[in-house]
């Protein structure tokens, strides 16, 4: 069952069926959470993508547009799809507000990995299966909030 707990009548109805599976003592009750990408998670790839763009010249958008969605993640992100009009095939790139906690997780890696083997290093952090995310190491905090600093100061000047 799907329940959207941003809705005051669905909250209700999950909770008289989370109160009937308690009283029937079920013994074994699986959750899946299928939320959306954390703030965490968002905030991450969005200095990564600056760091990144810093680093080649181009600009966020165009890094997260092209180096991060298209380019390391096409699985994730790129879909070609049927024109309901004229028939033709549409190529479609997905938000990031579309991905669940896992498959921003995925994408987060696989665009690490994809700026590695092209040269370019992005700080590490651990993304844990709830989106929190912490640096692997101090250098790469350091070099993360260093990115902050860096991209929020060249948005001053754009």
């Amino acid at each position: 069952m799907n329940y959207d707990l941003t809705n005051k009548e669905e909250r209700k109805k999950f909770l008289r069926y989370a109160n009937m599976l308690m009283k029937n003592q079920r013994s074994n009750v699986k959750l899946l959470d299928e939320s959306n990408r954390t703030l965490n998670q968002n905030s991450y790839i969005h200095v990564l993508c600056r760091i990144l763009a810093v680093e080649i010249g181009v600009t966020e958008h165009y890094a997260k547009q092209v180096y991060f969605k298209e380019l390391a993640n096409p699985d994730i992100f790129v879909s070609v799809t049927k024109d309901s009009i004229t028939g033709k095939p549409v190529r479609v790139v997905r938000s990031t507000c579309d991905l669940t906690i896992p498959e921003m997780r995925k994408a987060i890696i696989g665009f690490r990995k994809w700026a590695g083997e092209n040269g370019y290093y992005l700080p590490e952090a651990n993304i844990a299966d709830d989106g929190t995310v912490s640096f692997a190491s101090e250098q790469d905090a350091a070099a993360f909030h260093q990115g902050e600093i860096v991209s929020s100061k060249l948005d001053t000047y754009i």
